[in-house]
């Protein structure tokens, strides 16, 4: 028979599910901690694509600098529709990694109040702003969620929160060229925030907010998995501001892989 013709991401990938149906179906969308581009560190997917050799297909849709708001609308929201909704296309699981570029970068700047001498790590965190942005966040992951629900209702969905990320302006660079970053440090000085400790517990503060997001969702939904990656690095695994080391990388998939491995033995 002559071969079939590889026309989309999801057509090879159907193809590929039909030659061993044996392999388990996986949909990857996220943010850099699944895309990030450097060969010499390679992501958290890169490193389970290794290590899931021969026994998963995979379909990628991750982007760095995406924000779980902006994957769950728009353009990005009817490319994964239309994934989830194509016909012959089984997804068994859906690795998730949004919410952390929802609160750095630019993004951090309407979640803080210039700084005064008066004021407390704690009094420079603008609640309320802070509050609505995890809520939207929240909605993105339910408006995922009804996806796999409507098209897929038992497949697997898998996210993860990030860890304690220190500002430090270190960019990400390929050798002397800056290609990407600093995301905290400047814009927490931008608003006068210049005591370290400070710019810490801030940053802690709201990262520790996004994963008791993940903990609610992970108590309404069945078969929603949120690992807790949290406190897994050192603070020499962290390649720049927000993305670890190669090392780093490898123990926050270990984590993950054996979180799958509980719901897909042949994962482990």
């Amino acid at each position: 028979m002559p071969s079939i013709p590889v026309t989309s991401k999801v057509d090879e990938y159907i193809t590929k599910l039909a030659a061993d149906p044996a392999k388990v179906g996986i949909l990857s969308e996220g943010d850099s901690w699944f895309a990030f581009p450097l060969r010499s560190r390679p992501n958290v997917v890169e490193v389970l694509i290794q290590r899931f050799s021969g026994k998963a297909a995979w379909l990628r849709l991750e982007s760095s600098g995406d924000e779980a708001r902006i994957m769950q609308a728009g353009a990005q929201w009817e490319r994964m529709f239309k994934m989830l909704n194509k016909s012959k296309a089984r997804f068994d699981l859906i690795l998730f990694s949004a919410g952390g570029n929802d609160i750095v970068g630019r993004c951090l700047l309407p979640l803080l109040r210039q700084h005064e001498g008066w004021m407390t790590w704690r009094d420079c965190i603008n609640e309320q702003r802070l509050q609505r942005r995890l809520d939207q966040v929240e909605g993105a992951y339910h408006d995922l969620l009804a996806l796999r629900d409507d098209y897929h209702p038992a497949a697997w969905v898998f996210t993860h929160d990030y860890d304690r990320a220190i500002p430090s302006a270190k960019p990400v660079k390929i050798g002397p060229l800056k290609v990407a970053g600093p995301w905290m440090k400047p814009y927490l000085e931008q608003k006068g925030i210049k005591d370290e400790a400070d710019q810490r517990q801030i940053m802690w503060f709201m990262l520790e907010r996004f994963a008791q997001v993940l903990q609610k969702l992970e108590q309404s939904y069945d078969r929603f998995y949120h690992v807790r990656t949290q406190g897994t690095l050192k603070a020499n695994e962290w390649g720049d501001e927000i993305h670890p080391t190669q090392a780093g990388f490898e123990k926050i998939a270990t984590k993950i892989q054996a979180a799958i491995g509980e719901e897909f033995p042949k994962l482990r």
